[in-house]
């Protein structure tokens, strides 16, 4: 590949999600085949018409301020993976859609916030003044698409030379707003989450956060570090169809997979597995699949989708999905896809019913949001 970009590597990973605290723990859980789907009765006494969901039912903070500690345990951990002492300028980046969404909640049941506090820029500022840093910063409020754009802000402050190091990912803390909201849009399920599933019916809320350690591969190697992943590129459209709806024909999913597949200098036959967006509506996942087929015709590499198990966590689904995708790379395994039991004939997309092992060298991460925001990322594996 001529003038390549310097690579840009993935050294130190922290989560907290709906199927386990820790990134070992999720991918166990995830491919034993389990989903973190369940009933909760706070949701079903408060009225809601969905009250199934994907939470963190071990993880207690304030509640205006359980996204800044989802933010912070992930980012803790994944720092003592990366063995860093961050310097003062690391970069600062990180995805999601409504912030303290807790907070949001009370303002609208009248009490007295000042909401300016509690947006998604209170996480990154948080985790600048926990570890104290002063390197470049940015809060990016891209819905569900938000984790992706904060790992390629992550790439492009690396390779600009604006920062040295960089903090990246997405927090998401459940939101009650966000669940009235998809449920009048139609969206939800009210029973499980099926992606590319015949009888899908919607999506379910998830919780979490996810938080990397990104650096210049030849400054990870020269500390003796052990690159995880390199993150290669990050391919990005807006279809501006509608406010919910994707484009039917999934023109701009699949402008951003080509995207990335043109900045990082390969073809799709080298993709060896797609972790797909996945929501389980009917729309989304035929627009997607449509992408799919327009981008890798007949020959469709491995796909598989984790929202059947995790849930969607909005802005830090794609967060989340990268810690799989890595995983995946790591073991050479692609995971099951919770929910997927009958493909839809129309959509035509075969998601994995059980781990499957493969050669995995490159692999995408999906991700698209309301308004026509479209994400993919591109990832490869890490050879010595």
């Amino acid at each position: 590949m001529k003038n390549a970009p310097e690579p840009i590597v993935i050294t130190g990973m922290g989560l907290l999600s709906p199927l386990g605290d820790s990134v070992s723990l999720l991918w166990q859980r995830l491919l034993a085949g389990e989903s973190a789907v369940c009933n909760w009765p706070d949701l079903q006494e408060e009225g809601y018409r969905v009250s199934k969901a994907c939470r963190l039912d071990d993880f207690t903070a304030p509640p205006l301020r359980r996204g800044r500690m989802l933010g912070f345990t992930a980012a803790r951990e994944a720092i003592r993976q990366a063995g860093l002492t961050l310097p003062a300028e690391t970069g600062v980046f990180i995805g999601s859609t409504l912030g303290e969404s807790r907070a949001f909640e009370q303002k609208a049941e009248g009490h007295r916030l000042n909401l300016a506090g509690y947006t998604v820029e209170s996480f990154t500022a948080f985790l600048r003044q926990k570890f104290k840093l002063s390197g470049p910063q940015r809060s990016i409020a891209t819905a569900c698409a938000a984790g992706n754009y904060a790992i390629g802000a992550a790439m492009s402050a690396l390779r600009s030379g604006r920062a040295s190091v960089a903090l990246a990912g997405g927090v998401e803390p459940f939101s009650r707003l966000a669940l009235v909201g998809f449920s009048r849009s139609r969206a939800m399920a009210t029973d499980r989450c099926q992606p590319f599933d015949q009888n899908r019916s919607g999506m379910l809320l998830g919780e979490g956060a996810a938080i990397f350690v990104l650096e210049k591969a030849r400054d990870a190697l020269r500390r003796g570090a052990r690159p995880l992943a390199e993150v290669i590129s990050l391919g990005l459209s807006c279809d501006a169809h509608h406010p919910t709806a994707p484009e039917p024909e999934g023109r701009g999913m699949a402008t951003a997979m080509r995207l990335a597949l043109e900045a990082g200098g390969i073809g799709p036959e080298a993709i060896d597995w797609v972790n797909a967006h996945g929501s389980g509506t009917r729309l989304s996942d035929s627009a997607e699949a449509k992408a799919m087929r327009h981008i890798f015709g007949a020959r469709l590499p491995a796909i598989s989708g984790s929202k059947g198990a995790i849930g969607h966590a909005l802005g830090a689904a794609s967060a989340l999905e990268l810690a799989i995708c890595v995983q995946g790379l790591l073991h050479q395994t692609v995971p099951p896809t919770a929910g997927h039991e009958q493909a839809d004939p129309e959509a035509g997309i075969n998601c994995t019913r059980n781990a499957r092992q493969q050669p995995i060298q490159y692999v995408l991460n999906n991700a698209f949001a309301f308004g026509g925001i479209n994400s993919s990322l591109l990832l490869r594996r890490w050879e010595n």
